[in-house]
């Protein structure tokens, strides 16, 4: 069975032999304009320009794999249908009316498409590969899969700088703050991204600005926000950690926190919440004003530098748990890790905030960020490189994952400048 949204694209492109058209009744036609698609309700192009009978047409065209959707969708009693001047179907014709009886002429596609694009389309879409065109990709010709890659790039950036601007609305234009939630989200990686993007939004940024110089009482109110202080242990860190929090409680009215669902199960130590934890305390006990500093660095390295200066608490060193003591180990912000925070919370901010302001300059220093900043490895990453794909840097990378989670896994190939091409051929 073909599918409609194929059709569409089959119209839109006009990728059907387009001499000697006629319609079912035998009137010549030929299309001008072929029209806009239209992804909402009502006809599927709109204002087409169609020549029927050397009778010059302007109106909207309906697509369906039969002409039975005609009736079937009651378009024969919608007055929005009543400007339909073409009736386009794959495959057994049948007269069809607008709500005011009149009839409107139907063309058959399917003498005039290629079997070829029908039974590429088949292939790929049954396909079990872990993306639907993955046999067919190495055929595709270069300019295509860069013009992908820079198209998903902007989706990507433009998808998020709308969230983060919905999200300067709650934090009432802070966007230090709104910086803050976001360096919080990344801070969880993949398993716990939602659940430090909740406690980022539940911390008041008034304390941490206040207490960033006294490293333990920011560590206690990060730990004990997080509701991650609970138990007696004999530990001598943790109850430090306890008493000032228990401070802060009664100075600020702070309340426990017992809703956060921390994961640690299949989780590599050095990703543990409690590890994340402190060196997000470490982050922002170096500088609250963060979002200060990426408007004013001139390249990630500037960021890195002062990366390389945050001190995490030496108790970490020996712990990945309180009270769990093991060998000792680094707990510093590695560089991909740091890279991990520029890509997923400082240039999606900073590009943000450009777009809402129009600072175009900033808007472009966020883009080359990402094209200086190194590829993330990851199992998408590596197959699209692997086919051809070419993964440079940062920017390459954000843009493959947008094609394969937004495109591939929900086989949006007829919306894919690689599929397109590919049906195209």
């Amino acid at each position: 069975m073909i599918a409609e949204e194929l059709l569409h694209f089959v119209w839109q492109l006009r990728l059907f032999n387009q001499f000697e058209l006629r319609s079912q009744t035998g009137e010549k036609i030929k299309i001008l304009h072929t029209g806009w698609h239209n992804r909402n309700a009502g006809p599927d192009f709109m204002h087409s320009h169609i020549l029927i009978d050397d009778y010059d047409w302007h109106g909207h065209v309906e697509i369906h794999v039969d002409s039975a959707d005609w009736r079937r969708h009651q378009h024969d009693r919608d007055p929005a249908y009543n400007n339909v001047i073409l009736h386009v179907v794959y495959k057994k014709p049948m007269p069809v009316t607008r709500a005011d009886g009149t009839i409107i002429p139907t063309l058959v596609l399917k003498e005039h498409v290629d079997g070829h694009l029908l039974d590429t389309y088949a292939d790929i879409m049954k396909g079990f590969d872990w993306i639907p065109c993955a046999r067919h990709l190495p055929a595709v010709e270069m300019p295509y899969r860069i013009q992908m890659l820079d198209r998903a790039l902007s989706e990507r950036l433009e998808t998020r700088a709308a969230d983060i601007q919905t999200l300067s609305k709650e934090m009432q234009g802070d966007w230090e703050r709104v910086l803050f939630v976001m360096v919080c989200r990344a801070f969880g990686m993949k398993v716990n991204a939602d659940t430090f993007f909740d406690f980022g939004r539940a911390l008041n940024f008034n304390l941490v600005k206040r207490y960033h110089q006294e490293p333990l009482k920011l560590e206690a109110y990060f730990f004990g926000m997080a509701g991650m202080l609970r138990g007696a242990k004999d530990d001598s860190y943790l109850l430090s950690l306890q008493r000032e929090y228990g401070y802060l409680q009664v100075l600020h009215n702070l309340t426990d926190n017992d809703h956060f669902q921390w994961k640690f199960l299949r989780m590599r130590p050095f990703n543990f919440p409690t590890i994340r934890m402190a060196q997000l305390a470490a982050l922002y006990g170096e500088t609250p004003y963060w979002f200060q500093r990426i408007k004013s660095a001139e390249q990630p390295k500037d960021i890195f530098s002062l990366f390389e200066k945050i001190k995490v608490n030496l108790y970490w060193q020996s712990h990945f748990l309180f009270a769990k003591e093991t060998k000792v180990h680094r707990v510093g912000l590695t560089e991909t890790f740091a890279s991990h925070i520029l890509i997923n919370a400082f240039i999606p901010v900073m590009y943000s905030y450009a777009l809402l302001v129009g600072e175009e300059a900033l808007r472009l220093k966020a883009l080359g960020w990402l094209t200086h900043l190194p590829a993330e490895k990851n199992k998408v990453t590596t197959s699209f490189d692997a086919l051809g794909v070419p993964i440079h840097n940062a920017a390459d990378s954000q843009a493959a994952l947008q094609v394969y989670q937004h495109y591939c896994t929900h086989k949006q190939c007829l919306r894919c400048a690689i599929g397109t091409s590919l049906f195209r051929r």
